[in-house]
């Protein structure tokens, strides 16, 4: 049904507030709030792998207990943090777009190389800091419209050749993946991920010559030494000791900066 006159919509004055269980770590009322990895509440840092959830409605000490013996309110919503500076500075450029986690009170432009989480997205800035919009929903969709793929072909399983790509993105390597063509023997296939040369940390693809057929899909997940600038050098390179010509269609996951 649409409408078909005013209608009255209700405004929420307040933003949705979630009780989440903590991490051992005190949080301060106002700071700005994330999920670890784990999924407990923890305070902004320059870290990897937090989501940002909200600014913390009260303060909470567990610094002296375990993960999940206490909760703190978090709110979801606008709100207005601390700017970085110099070349992290958020201008009305970015107005639209993502902004990172520096610390508990305070964003930045950039991720820093690939240093840092998703804060949210800004929403205004004035002389005093910027307006973030936050919230988990928030952050899912756009995190998937970041997603970005550098497909890569190696032509054979055998051997040690290098094959190279460039990136026409800056962002942080989430994933490799790949698929043969045909059947190894001997011994299993690896292949090690690169960028600009510097191998990247858990990023070697192992292909297992046991039961192997066309079509086997495998994968690895990347956890540092993963950043890359756009027009970056990501490579492939082969190893173990397969003995079957096969090729492998391979991709590289970025999340785009």
């Amino acid at each position: 049904m649409t409408l078909s006159a005013d209608r009255n919509t209700p405004r929420a004055e307040r933003g949705f507030v979630k009780m989440v269980p903590m991490a051992a770590a005190l949080i301060y009322a106002g700071a700005l709030v994330c999920r670890n990895a784990a999924g407990f509440a923890v305070k902004g840092s320059t870290a990897l792998g937090l989501q940002a959830i909200g600014r913390a409605n009260e303060r909470v000490d567990n610094s002296g207990g375990n993960a999940g013996d206490l909760k703190i309110k978090v709110e979801e919503g606008i709100f207005r943090w601390a700017n970085s500076a110099a070349a992290d500075e958020i201008t009305e450029a970015e107005v639209g777009k993502a902004c990172f986690i520096v610390d508990d009170e305070k964003v930045a432009k950039t991720s820093g190389s690939g240093t840092r989480s998703l804060a949210g997205i800004v929403m205004a800035i004035d002389a005093v800091g910027v307006y973030v919009l936050m919230g988990e929903d928030v952050l899912a969709g756009y995190l998937e419209g970041r997603k970005m793929f550098v497909p890569l072909r190696v032509a054979t399983l055998v051997g040690a050749n290098v094959y190279r790509a460039l990136s026409p993105y800056p962002g942080v390597v989430r994933k490799i993946r790949s698929v043969t063509e045909g059947v190894l023997t001997t011994g299993d296939a690896t292949l090690t991920g690169k960028i600009d040369g510097v191998a990247i940390t858990t990023g070697v693809i192992t292909i297992a010559q046991a039961a192997s057929a066309a079509g086997d899909k495998d994968s690895c997940d990347p956890t540092a030494a993963n950043y890359v600038a756009a027009g970056g050098e990501l490579s492939l390179t082969v190893g173990g000791t397969n003995a079957t010509a096969t090729a492998a269609n391979c991709v590289f996951e970025i999340d785009r900066d």
